[in-house]
């Protein structure tokens, strides 16, 4: 039964996610891509291309447009979204990962829609920025420390989500860090859409494909895979900006 009710999440998540790009590629033929000015510095990478991007945004600008005209408040649907996404902690510790991973995804939508509703509604402040910022650190460690605690019996995996807690964060301080010096840094891997992505596909398909290719193995071994590759790029690349910041702030000590 837990076994099928996973492979019913893992299929839902896919059959989702195939439907909104195949609507978005069927908009993208008949009336070209969408502009808009929220995407304009944000840049694709090898490991999140830009039309994914773009089709997740434009199918919740549909949906924010609705809520909208329900008057829903958009510090509302913030705390939806860490709401969902703290539950990913239980989910996760317990062995439901699968269920974690749509959780997770659902807790993301949910966090896309707060700042389209707060600009359609003309309500975008800073007081609502800072809420969103403090949720979104929070939501980033929820479904990582139910992780954890799912791999509490092994130190070295234990010690791994521990890394990958640390490079998620620390990619978001670095460059929160470089606005507060209005710095301009280069696009980096493992940004926050990036990490929302490999860890719901950790969670959601790593299960499946584990059963798959190494059925005796304990621990999901395909999660703990992409885990580790979160890991990795995320801690290089807030080194990387880490980098770039010193190198702008001591360029313009210098002119």
């Amino acid at each position: 039964m837990k076994t099928q009710l996973a492979d019913f999440f893992a299929i839902f998540t896919v059959a989702v996610v195939a439907a909104v790009l195949a609507a978005y590629s069927f908009r993208t033929i008949r009336a070209g891509r969408i502009a808009s000015p929220r995407l304009d510095g944000v840049r694709g990478t090898r490991l999140l291309g830009r039309f994914p991007i773009e089709a997740f945004h434009w199918a919740a600008i549909g949906v924010a447009r609705t809520l909208t005209k329900s008057r829903i408040e958009p510090d509302t649907l913030t705390m939806t979204s860490l709401g969902l996404t703290v539950l990913t902690v239980p989910l996760a510790a317990a062995g439901h990962l699968e269920a974690a991973g749509a959780v997770l995804l659902a807790g993301s939508v949910f966090d896309m829609l707060d700042g389209i509703v707060a600009r359609e509604r003309g309500m975008a402040c800073d007081a609502g920025e800072m809420l969103d910022s403090v949720a979104d650190r929070y939501a980033d460690g929820a479904c990582l420390i139910g992780l954890g605690i799912f791999y509490r019996e092994s130190a070295w995996r234990l010690g791994l989500v521990f890394v990958t807690l640390m490079g998620s964060m620390m990619v978001s301080y670095v460059r929160a860090k470089a606005e507060k010096f209005r710095l301009s840094l280069p696009s980096t891997w493992m940004r926050r859409p990036e990490r929302i992505t490999y860890l719901a596909g950790a969670l959601i398909l790593g299960p499946s494909v584990s059963r798959w290719v190494a059925p005796s193995e304990a621990g999901e071994p395909a999660t703990f895979a992409i885990l580790a590759l979160v890991a990795v790029v995320s801690n290089l690349a807030a080194c990387k900006l880490l980098v770039a910041a010193r190198k702008e702030l001591r360029r313009a000590k210098t002119v």
